[in-house]
């Protein structure tokens, strides 16, 4: 291992801890404030379910990632240290960031400057599902939300909060399972992960989500007011649209399809409390995953390359 891959190492590592800070606290920190368990027993849940979700499913978006060529390990270097900045940037006002999207925008960035012809084959696919799959994941969510109502609607009110803690933990780990899967799958598959490496990411993530806490509360509070109920449905009815894209093969957004399933309860559940400022913003925020991710890139690029070229001849 040369200089260069012991540095993308290292900043996987914080970037995989950022990235846990800021994702995990979509689903960890909503389920584990409504169902009552503590923080320490959801980053576990989440740092085990990534490790395992990585090392058992993860090939699906990792072939993926090799579809899109080498990246090469200066560009590998130059694409981290971007994604690190992206990701404090967004966590420190509260916004949750995909890392998929902004990851493969700097890749992207990356095969334009090396002038790769076999882009669109690979990507075009890949923003249909982009686009759509926060619809679904609402429709779903919604459906989820309004059928587990029903079915509980007779429960005794301790019968209901053990439930509720039980289904909140397999959740928690059902979805950091689904997104080891996808997303860490896809950067094992984009640097090349040995399973020890693997290891060491889970471990990180589960440090980011263990100080989840202030992100948690402006997912869960700043942007839709809804139950336990509400919760699990959305988060369930999101990690199940990225199970799906995940045997598709397609590396896609845990935010984006959680955001979607929580707007979808939110609009199924009366009194409707949505905070529409902020709303607004986790929208935007989808899109500028990927064009920050490009343009950032990008732009680095095109001042760095000629420096790149001459350092690698």
């Amino acid at each position: 291992m040369n200089l260069v891959e012991i540095l993308d190492l290292i900043l996987l590592v914080l970037l995989i801890y950022l990235f846990g800070l800021n994702n995990g606290a979509v689903f960890e920190g909503g389920l584990a404030g409504s169902a009552g368990f503590n923080y320490s027993i959801a980053a576990i849940t989440v740092g085990l379910g990534i490790l395992f979700g990585t090392l058992l499913q993860g090939e699906y978006t990792a072939k993926y990632a090799k579809t899109l060529g080498v990246m090469g390990a200066t560009y590998g270097l130059i694409l981290l240290i971007v994604q690190i900045v992206l990701f404090y940037a967004f966590t420190i006002v509260n916004l949750p960031l995909s890392i998929t999207q902004s990851l493969v925008g700097g890749w992207l960035a990356i095969l334009v400057i090396e002038s790769i012809k076999h882009i669109s084959e690979n990507i075009s696919w890949l923003f249909f599902w982009w686009i759509i799959s926060p619809f679904i994941a609402l429709a779903f969510s919604a459906l989820l939300y309004k059928v587990l109502r029903r079915l509980l609607f007779r429960t005794t009110i301790s019968t209901l909060s053990t439930i509720i803690r039980i289904s909140a933990l397999i959740t928690v780990f059902y979805t950091s399972f689904v997104l080891g899967a996808n997303n860490v799958g896809f950067i094992a598959g984009a640097y090349s992960l040995s399973y020890l490496e693997i290891a060491l990411l889970a471990v990180s993530a589960s440090l980011g989500a263990l100080k989840a806490a202030g992100m948690s509360k402006a997912v869960g509070e700043d942007l839709i007011v809804v139950g336990p109920i509400g919760i699990i449905s959305a988060v369930l009815g999101g990690t199940t649209v990225l199970l799906v894209l995940t045997y598709l093969g397609l590396p896609a957004s845990l935010t984006t399809v959680t955001m979607g399933g929580l707007i979808g309860v939110g609009f199924s559940s009366k009194p409707r409390i949505f905070k529409s400022d902020y709303l607004r913003w986790v929208i935007l925020s989808w899109i500028l995953a990927f064009l920050l991710g490009f343009a950032v890139v990008y732009i680095i690029l095109i001042f760095l390359k000629p420096f790149i070229l001459f350092a690698l001849s």
